[in-house]
């Protein structure tokens, strides 16, 4: 029965049919590949790997005192789409890797998409497949907001894949060499390039202003995706991926990742003074405890998996509220 009540209340078969619509949809995530891999997507990771290019944007509209959204929709789509591709091209990349000789049986969470392809609910391929769909995707972004905005997009852009690529595919691989060398690809490829090429975008000039600015933000990212390979340690060590989590162990991994913490805010102070940048700027200090508060919470063996979980957490809150600081403080300010 229907009741329209006044004011344009909900009615109970509208309620019904909402849940109903929830029903469906949970279970179609839960029944198909294509839902269990969505699942599967890291969201936290895939928006960290976003920031940085907001943040750029918001740096541009700064300098010049507007924002162009053309270009800064085309920006955030490319670095969407690529940070989707590259989570995929990893994860198929593991799964190979813990196909080879070498390497030694290996677990992960129940639902990841390492345990997708291990189940065999999602085939390696597909994931590949849908990795080339979404560069693509990427790419034609790219060649858009080159056109509005000119050739150096593409020499950027076509540096970030470069880095991305040579992180995950062969021959290079570098992510399974160790060395620090994957984390510094995707450092380059998602913190510092993007930063470059979106405010030449909004700006039209070459600039050491979104480098400096956007650094905090960049090392926050590295913090994001250094927690990240905390939770896998042990399925990356038994599959012979040398992160850096691997090659220094638990302990001296959450020092390091100590060390990059404070390095971020550090840089909040120097970048305000260096860059000229706003003095609300500093509000970014203000996730600080976030930040830092976790490290004296966890078992520095990570002998629980909800100790990874939590520094994973508190790295990607730390990032995203300094990012929501350093925009509003951007917004309510003037250059100079």
């Amino acid at each position: 029965m229907i009741d329209n009540g006044a004011g344009g209340q909900a009615t109970e078969r509208s309620s019904s049919l909402w849940k109903r619509l929830q029903l469906a949809s949970g279970q179609w995530l839960a029944s198909s590949a294509a839902g269990r891999l969505l699942c599967a997507l890291h969201l936290e990771l895939t928006i960290a790997l976003v920031l940085p290019t907001v943040v750029a944007a918001a740096l541009g509209s700064w300098q010049v005192g507007q924002l162009d959204w053309l270009p800064l929709g085309f920006a955030v789509a490319t670095t969407l789409f690529s940070a989707l591709a590259f989570q995929l091209l990893t994860a198929y990349q593991d799964f190979q890797q813990s196909l080879s000789a070498d390497a030694r049986p290996a677990t992960d969470t129940p639902g990841s998409m390492f345990d997708l392809q291990k189940s065999g609910v999602v085939p390696p391929v597909w994931l590949l497949n849908t990795g080339a769909f979404f560069y693509t995707l990427s790419v034609l972004c790219g060649l858009w907001l080159a056109l509005f905005a000119g050739w150096p997009i593409l020499f950027f852009g076509t540096l970030a894949l470069l880095f991305q690529f040579s992180a995950v595919i062969s021959p290079a691989r570098l992510a399974y060499r160790g060395s620090g060398l994957g984390e510094a690809c995707t450092f380059l490829a998602f913190g510092l390039l993007p930063l470059v090429s979106t405010f030449f975008a909004q700006t039209q000039v070459l600039s050491w202003l979104p480098v400096l600015g956007g650094l905090p933000i960049s090392l926050l990212l590295l913090l994001v995706v250094l927690s990240q390979q905390l939770s896998t340690l042990r399925r990356d060590w038994l599959i012979g991926k040398r992160t850096l989590a691997v090659l220094l162990g638990a302990p001296r991994s959450i020092d390091f990742n100590v060390l990059v913490t404070m390095l971020a805010y550090a840089s909040v102070l120097a970048v305000t003074t260096l860059a000229r940048l706003p003095l609300w700027y500093l509000g970014g200090l203000a996730t600080l405890p976030l930040a830092m508060g976790v490290f004296s919470e966890i078992d520095r063996n990570l002998s629980s998996p909800w100790d990874a979980e939590q520094l994973c957490s508190a790295a990607f809150k730390a990032l995203f509220w300094t990012t929501l600081l350093s925009l509003a403080a951007l917004a309510i300010s003037r250059p100079g």
